[in-house]
């Protein structure tokens, strides 16, 4: 039982029953334990019988007595006890310990006794007879305590023990509702905020509340505002240091061009370094820029892009760069036409940028390869290098922002973690998936969902 709502509310019924069920003990054991009670003692037809023997015993002796008694059903035969003049019982069964002591006070003298027999009611008669001696009966005329008890219950105060369940499961229904649903909410908050939803609020769903849970669910909101702000500070900043240093690049690259025209023959290799730096510098800019600084910007698709031909008209594109690595790129498209609703180019920067990384991190002389299925009304895309993979707790950080790996940290790679997360805000807003995960023969293998396009006939 995980729900904290199930356990409250069984917690609390359990309790409230607990409760009832104790006092109704309390409040009455003392009355049932005390013999005086006439409720204590059973008056029945029984009664009347085992008198009415008795009378004839005194005149026909103890073996008429002990005749009636074994035609006596067991569960009456049971409660009687009857010692004869020799002090033995006349049925031959031993004597319960607790009897003996009634036994011993019945005489002439003291004709009826009563007192209790394990914690039963119980009656003692002395029965004088014609010979010598006399007859001992011991009648249990009623039940223990805690069997009276249970019956009283029963008979009485099963429709107040049942209105008790009902009235108090009604009101610990309510109670564990009351207090859980704040926590449903906050929980859902939660996993909003961690999904990239920091504008969501829970406060007002819980301003009627007066209670602390009001106010831990004002303090999260506090929290969420100073993440959401600080994270647009962020990205504004980054984005404002990027278009900054836009500017002394095009400089540079200007100058660059400017010193090439003119007889540099020795300077060759340094203009060349100093071109490929230049070019390295604007492409991280380029792909800083491309980060959203918020969810506000995202527009409507209004465009629709064709899979296979996308996918094949970015192999062309990439071939140049894939052969200097000798790289081979393998793409296997599906049959037919997969439209996929898109805006501009984004979607084309972001399977771009996904074969870039897959040639960006397979050795030399291998392959990437790119695959296109269909399944129902969603178009798959994988494309699978033949790098050395990604460690397993580190395929969902490579998605953010930033991130690179320990093993992908080397000069010769290049980038600075960006592409992936471009490619996965892209993929979402085109209504779509990403994931990456290692395959069977090595390399990772990153996999794209995207809705198709259904056109009404």
């Amino acid at each position: 039982m995980r729900s904290l709502f199930w356990k409250m509310f069984f917690g609390a019924w359990l309790t409230a029953m607990v409760m009832v069920v104790t006092t109704i003990y309390v409040t009455h054991m003392g009355e049932f334990g005390d013999p005086r009670q006439k409720d204590r003692w059973e008056v029945s037809a029984m009664v009347g019988e085992l008198t009415r023997n008795m009378r004839r015993a005194r005149r026909h002796g103890p073996m008429h007595f002990r005749h009636w008694l074994e035609r006596q059903p067991p569960e009456f035969r049971d409660r009687v006890f009857a010692l004869g003049p020799g002090g033995t019982e006349i049925l031959g069964r031993p004597i319960p310990s607790d009897m003996a002591p009634l036994f011993q006070n019945l005489h002439f003298r003291n004709r009826e006794l009563r007192m209790m027999v394990d914690n039963k009611p119980t009656v003692g008669f002395f029965i004088p007879l014609r010979e010598r001696g006399g007859l001992r009966v011991a009648f249990i005329a009623g039940k223990s305590k805690q069997e009276l008890l249970l019956l009283f219950l029963w008979r009485n105060f099963w429709p107040i023990l049942l209105l008790s369940m009902l009235a108090s499961g009604a009101v610990c229904y309510w109670l564990a509702r009351y207090l859980s649903r704040p926590l449903d909410k906050l929980r859902t908050a939660t996993r909003r905020v961690a999904a990239g939803e920091l504008d969501y609020r829970v406060s007002p769903a819980l301003e009627k509340r007066g209670d602390e849970l009001a106010d831990l669910a004002r303090d999260f909101d506090s929290m969420t505002a100073q993440v959401q702000e600080s994270m647009a500070e962020q990205r504004r900043l980054i984005k404002d240091v990027s278009h900054e240093l836009r500017s002394p690049l095009a400089r540079l690259q200007v100058a660059l061009g400017i010193a090439r025209q003119k007889d540099t023959r020795g300077l060759d290799p340094e203009l060349e370094k100093i071109g490929k730096a230049a070019d390295y510098l604007e492409e991280i800019i380029a792909d800083i820029l491309s980060l959203p600084v918020a969810g506000g910007e995202e527009r409507k698709l209004d465009d629709v892009v064709e899979i296979n031909g996308l996918l094949s008209a970015l192999k062309e594109d990439l071939r140049h760069e894939a052969e200097q690595k000798g790289i081979a790129i393998e793409l296997t498209p599906s049959g037919g036409e997969l439209l996929v609703a898109t805006r501009g180019s984004s979607l084309t920067a972001a399977l771009e940028n996904i074969l870039r990384n897959g040639i960006k991190y397979s050795p030399r002389d291998s392959r990437v390869i790119a695959t296109v299925q269909v399944t129902g009304e969603t178009c798959r895309i994988r494309v699978q290098d033949s790098g050395r993979g990604v460690p397993e707790e580190e395929l969902t950080a490579i998605f953010r922002p930033f991130y690179r790996t320990d093993t992908a940290r080397t000069r010769e790679s290049g980038g600075v973690g960006l592409g992936l997360a471009i490619a996965q805000r892209t993929i979402q807003q085109h209504g779509g998936k990403i994931s990456a995960n290692n395959a069977a023969g090595g390399g990772l293998c990153v996999e794209v969902m995207l809705p198709l396009v259904a056109f009404d006939m």
